[in-house]
């Protein structure tokens, strides 16, 4: 019944979070981070190429990964209209399996609270895996300062003349002691004035303490460890950026 990043969310985010579009000035702080970086770099939850395509014209080597089928095949024909080359993986990264190491992973943006409390160990230890000595890890946790339950919002996307994608999200409910919030989107496609697809999604989102990651961090081996709120520039954010060394 319900779909992940499917066809039409997909869709809704090419529209909403274009290629190069910075997010609260995640691409600058990233590309200021990876400044002095040679080596391999991987984007842990790629999407349709937001952030790759932009690193990729920089002329850094990096790699895509992505559970989402449809996510990749947009992220694939951003690549060729943006006339740029990348590698890009369909793997789920609780199983993460890459031939390569790298020298820098980063995860952008809140893909990490994605992950369930039980699973980021999992997520950590294969991300350590795949760095190279003293390699990076780059990532973005989002806490829940703006939720509210039950607000619900609409929003209508053109796709063409005759096609759109009514989008609808509900903000369902905050769970204070397994530190979760969840949410129900729901993706309409009307061609011709016509309701001809649903997408349903039931998006949960996880957050976490700063020592809780630090803690995880530790566990898997990482050193280094430091943070920062708002990607320096916005002490009131929601956003912490962790970097971790191998």
């Amino acid at each position: 019944m319900f779909k992940e990043y499917g066809a039409l969310s997909t869709a809704v985010y090419n529209i909403t979070k274009p290629i190069g579009k910075s997010l609260d000035g995640d691409l600058e702080f990233y590309l200021d981070q990876l400044t002095n970086v040679d080596g391999r770099i991987l984007e842990a939850g790629v999407g349709t190429g937001r952030l790759l395509i932009p690193f990729a014209k920089e002329g850094y080597t990096i790699d895509g990964v992505d559970l989402s089928e449809d996510m990749l095949t947009q992220c694939l024909k951003n690549l060729n209209k943006h006339q740029v080359e990348a590698k890009i993986f369909q793997q789920d990264l609780l199983t993460l399996d890459l031939e390569n190491k790298y020298n820098s992973i980063i995860m952008p943006t809140g893909s990490f609270c994605l992950i369930s409390k039980e699973k980021i160990l999992t997520l950590l230890k294969n991300f350590y895996d795949h760095l190279d000595l003293d390699g990076q890890l780059i990532f973005d946790i989002e806490l829940p300062l703006d939720f509210k339950e039950q607000a619900h919002t609409t929003q209508l996307f053109t796709l063409s003349q005759n096609t759109s994608i009514l989008f609808s999200s509900t903000s369902e409910s905050i769970d204070w002691f397994d530190q979760k919030t969840s949410y129900l989107h729901r993706y309409e496609l009307f061609e011709d004035g016509v309701l001809t697809q649903t997408e349903l999604s039931q998006f949960t989102l996880y957050w976490y303490s700063i020592q809780e990651i630090i803690y995880a961090l530790e566990k898997v081996g990482f050193t280094s460890i430091e943070w920062i709120r708002g990607y320096g520039i916005n002490p009131d954010s929601s956003l912490l950026t962790f970097r971790a060394k191998k």
